[in-house]
Formats: structure tokens, C-alpha cells, sequence
């Protein structure tokens, strides 16, 4: 059954994929239809900034995906959660915006992106944050996205700055800006006190559009292809499959896990891995799904010394209700706070950059009896540990022709031994910075690992053991100019006409820090490469 004919089609409403129809349905001469496999963010926990704990595992707007643990581990398996939902990712996440250093993009420009070099995408960077800070050459301030530090601060969080800074790292008013190194409250995505998301910021706005049409709960099948050009798209919705056709281009934008599954659906993809899934070679492309990259991470809690040193408390029960009045009369409070709150971002023995980021919550999670992530009852604290730059890579593939099937991921989380290692350094200074005042006396006990983990070694086996996903999953189509690149520097897939992948997928190679706010970059970066061809 056919839908009908647009200039361009996009396949995923996600992080970038918003940006993308916002941008491109600005200009009244095209029009374009907007694809996403979930709905509407239509549920308060996705307004509330607290509230990602409640979108974490909830299946109506996440994909819930599990990835193999590795060789090490072959019966475990990790929960990758992704956005099923329109914005994506950055509907559910926890809101830190970072864009990671300087060099990372110049890195970019060295694996094959010509283009993508710092210089080169600063302007992107600075056109579409509206930064509620000190305003410079580095930060935007008339753009759709708002970006400010926290206006609620819990004391702990503050203690945690301060320790850092006793710790021997210096205090950073603005990580985002000329130096990312050290210590400092982290800046979010929020505006008056709500989420601000690629779809609050770009297509909410844009929706009234009649040129832009949007489809929820439109699951892409495929792409189609003619003659060595992408012509549309295959979909299922309300029980039926539909074709959508382009006339200018398809724009693949599902994200580091959706993207290359849509790719390997349609064909596109190595030849080999193709024919064991039962699906024709349509186009061999021995990169897609390959280098998947992500941000290994630890969550190693202390136990306070009175439960006020702790949030965990006063998001539980009845004190619940008295914040979300809070937050629903004025935009205020702990309701108002993401993920994590402040972090230090710490370079690795022997380098010129930041190589870990460890971001400090004054509360704790568990999960309750629905499976949702609730504030532990006891009074505790986070300390988030991160690997930023790691060497491990894994893969997205798929194991049947089904477009339904869910796909296979490989996490490789610490397998590259010098990920071990630098984050057994990263439990070094998580230890150093969490035994300087004032953030000590407000700690009873190092509940995990404990203090009986302390040699490299067993530092090494709990972090290979315990290491989960950051959420941060890129660079399974990853762009450049060699044989396993999947994508061009303007974003093209290499052999097809017709086709690009605009999203997190086509990193080269990990950004230092939280990926939405690359991921935003790329989607107003794709828009204007799209838009001049």
C-alpha cells in the first residue's frame, strides 16, 4: 500500500532525526514526512527531569534492547536502553549536555571526515544552544536548545565540586567552553525547570507545518532501492506495511542500534552476514554495524551518614508530592535535576586531555517491584565512573529477515585491556576525590565495591564484571573514506544514491562526554549538507 510521495523521507523521529525535519521543512518548497517507530512524549515523566528514572525501562517509550556482554561473560546480557519515541534518546536521557573536547572532532578529521575538525563545527555548536550562562565566541545564545546548570543544587552535590577541587583539580565554570578539564555542576537541557528535547526545541515547534507530515508508530522495514538509488521506504503501521517514496533523498536516522538495522534489512551491509541472515545482498558494505562504540560505566555508592546528605529520601513517599507541586507550580526543586549533578572531568595518567568523567548523584536507585527504577530507601550517593575515550569496539547485526526481530548487539565493554586499566584509574580518583572534605564527613562507608576491592587487580575483575552502558551508543555507520566506512563526510552512503545516515551512528569515533549534544550537532550539520546536496 502505498502513502504517498515526499521530497524527502526520514526514517527515525529521534535525537537527530527531529532536528532534521524541523530543518528541512523550514523551506515551504519541499516537504517532507517524518517516520518514527514510537509516539508522542505526551507522559509528565518525560516533561519532569527527575522523571527519567520512570522512562528507563518503560517499553512504551523505549526499545529496551539487550546486548551480549562479550566472550568473557557469554551467558549475560545488558540492558541498552533506546529511545522508542519521538526526540529519542534525548526524551528519556538524563539531560547533561557536553560536547565533548576540542580534539575529539579534530580526531574525526584524522579517521576520514574531512570537515568535521573542531573549527569546523564550532559554528553548529553555537547555533543551536540557547546557553543560559556567560555568553562568548564558544556559546550560543539564540538557539532552539536551552542549556543551563542547575538552578536547585543539593549540598552534597556541592560537596562533591569542592572535594574535587581538594583533590587537586582545578574549579571549571564552564566545561563546554576553553578547558573541559575539572570540576563543576554539570549543564542540562532544561527549560523553566522541564526537559528541553529535540522535540520540544525543533519539531514541536514545526509541527503546523503543512509540508512536514508525522507518523508515529511507523516501525521502518527497509529502504527501497532502484537501480543503485534509494527511491522510498518500507513500513508497518496500524497492522499494515506501506511504502513511502522520495524524490530528493531517504535519511536514515535511527540511531547507533535502529540505523544499521534498517541498513541490514534493506540489504545494504556485508555480504556474509547478509546471507546467514536469509536477507538479499542488495549492496555489500562490509562497515555497517561494525565499530560500535560506548561509554563503559561503573556506579559505585557510599552510604551517608544521615539520610539529608541524600536525595533518596525525599523522592520517596509523601515528600514526593510535596516537590511535584513544586515543580508543577513553579519549575523548582529536586524534581528539577537530571541524571547526575556535578562531575569532574579527570585526565588519565600520561595524557593531555580528560580521558575519564566521573559525575556525582545525591541519590541512589533500585528497582522496584515493576521493574522501574525507584530512589533507594536508604540514604545514599552515586559516584558515576566513566571511561571517555575507550578502545573496545563492538557491533549491531541481525539474525533473520525479520524487520521485527530484535537485532544482535554486541556491547564490548571493556574488552580492550587498557580500558581495564583506565578505569581501575578512574576508581583511583573516585576514591581520592570521595575521601577529601567536606565531601568525607558526610559519608559513613564505601558500600560498593567496598574498601576490601583495592589492588589493581581486583579493581580490574569488579570493573570487568560490574561495567554497564553509559547510553551512549555511536558509531555503527560510521563515517570516512576507507573500505569500512559506511558514510561519506557529507553523510552519503557510499555506493547507493539518494541515501544518507544522519545520526549518532556516523561518529568516526566517540565524543569525550554525553552524546546528545554531538548527536544535535550532526542533525543541524546534516540538515544544511542535505539542503546545498
Amino acid at each position: 500500500m502505498a502513502y504517498g510521495e515526499f521530497d524527502y523521507v526520514i526514517a527515525g523521529g529521534g535525537t537527530a532525526g527531529c532536528v532534521l525535519a524541523a530543518r528541512l521543512s523550514a523551506d515551504p518548497a519541499v516537504s517532507v514526512l517524518l517516520l518514527e517507530a514510537g509516539g508522542h512524549p505526551d507522559s509528565i515523566w518525560t516533561r519532569m527531569p527527575a522523571g527519567a528514572g520512570r522512562l528507563f525501562v518503560n517499553p512504551r517509550f523505549n526499545w529496551g534492547f539487550m546486548a551480549h556482554a562479550g566472550e568473557r561473560h557469554p551467558g549475560r546480557e545488558l540492558y541498552l536502553p533506546q529511545g522508542k519515541v519521538l526526540g529519542g534518546s534525548s526524551t528519556i536521557n538524563g539531560l547533561a549536555f557536553v560536547r565533548g573536547h576540542a580534539q575529539d572532532f579534530d580526531r574525526w578529521r584524522d579517521l576520514g571526515a574531512a570537515g568535521w575538525d573542531w573549527n569546523s563545527v564550532l559554528p553548529w555548536f553555537v547555533r543551536l544552544e540557547h546557553f543560559a550562562g556567560q555568553q562568548s565566541a564558544l556559546r550560543g545564545g539564540a538557539g532552539p536548545l536551552r542549556v543551563a546548570e542547575p538552578t536547585f543544587r543539593h549540598p552534597s552535590s556541592q560537596a562533591y565540586v569542592e572535594a574535587a577541587v581538594a583533590a587537586g583539580l582545578r574549579r571549571n565554570p564552564d566545561y563546554n567552553g576553553p578547558t573541559q578539564e575539572g570540576a563543576a555542576f554539570l549543564q542540562f537541557s532544561v527549560r523553566n525547570g522541564k526537559r528541553d528535547s529535540a522535540y520540544r526545541a525543533w519539531l514541536r515547534p514545526a509541527l503546523g507545518r503543512p509540508n512536514l507530515v508525522v507518523s508515529t508508530f511507523a516501525h521502518v522495514h527497509g529502504v527501497q532501492l532502484e537501480r543503485g538509488r534509494a527511491v522510498g521506504v518500507r513500513y508497518a503501521s496500524a497492522g499494515q506495511v506501506r511504502e513511502a517514496r522520495a524524490r530528493r533523498e531517504v535519511i536514515v536516522s535511527g540511531g547507533a542500534i535502529g540505523s544499521p538495522r534498517i541498513l541490514l534489512h534493506s540489504g545494504i551491509g556485508p555480504a556474509a552476514d547478509l546471507e546467514r541472515a536469509g536477507v538479499p545482498v542488495l549492496h555489500d558494505l562490509p562497515g555497517v554495524g561494525r565499530n560500535l562504540i560506548d561509554h563503559p560505566y561503573l556506579q559505585p555508592t557510599y552510604t551517608t551518614v544521615a539520610p539529608r546528605h541524600s536525595l533518596n529520601r525525599q523522592l520517596r513517599g509523601w515528600r514526593v508530592f510535596r516537590h511535584g507541586a513544586q515543580w508543577v507550580l513553579g519549575g523548582g526543586g529536586p524534581l528539577t535535576i537530571g541524571a547526575s549533578q556535578a562531575v569532574a572531568f579527570v585526565r588519565l595518567a600520561g595524557e593531555d586531555r580528560p580521558g575519564l568523567q566521573i559525575n556525582f548523584r545525591p541519590i541512589s536507585f533500585q528497582y522496584d517491584a515493576s521493574g522501574r527504577l525507584s530512589p533507594d530507601p536508604v540514604g545514599r550517593v552515586t559516584a558515576a565512573v566513566c571511561v571517555l575515550r575507550p578502545r573496545s569496539r563492538g557491533s549491531v547485526s541481525i539474525a533473520s529477515p525479520d524487520p521485527a526481530a530484535p537485532p544482535n548487539i554486541h556491547a564490548a565493554y571493556l574488552e580492550h585491556p587498557a580500558d581495564v586499566d583506565a578505569m581501575v584509574q578512574g576508581l583511583g580518583w573516585m576514591r581520592r576525590i570521595f575521601g577529601q572534605e567536606p565531601l568525607r564527613s558526610i559519608l559513613s562507608k564505601e558500600d560498593i565495591p567496598g574498601p576490601d576491592v583495592c589492588t589493581p587487580a581486583k579493581l580490574g575483575e569488579f570493573a570487568r564484571n560490574m561495567a554497564r552502558t553509559m547510553c551512549h551508543p555511536v558509531g555503527s555507520c560510521r563515517m570516512g573514506t576507507d573500505d569500512l566506512a559506511v558514510v561519506d563526510p557529507q553523510l552519503r552512503v557510499r555506493g547507493i544514491d539518494g541515501l544518507r545516515v544522519i545520526d549518532a551512528s556516523v561518529m568516526p569515533d566517540i565524543v569525550s562526554g554525553n552524546t546528545a549534544a554531538a548527536t544535535y550537532m550532526i542533525g543541524e550539520r546534516g540538515a544544511d549538507l542535505v539542503r546545498t546536496g
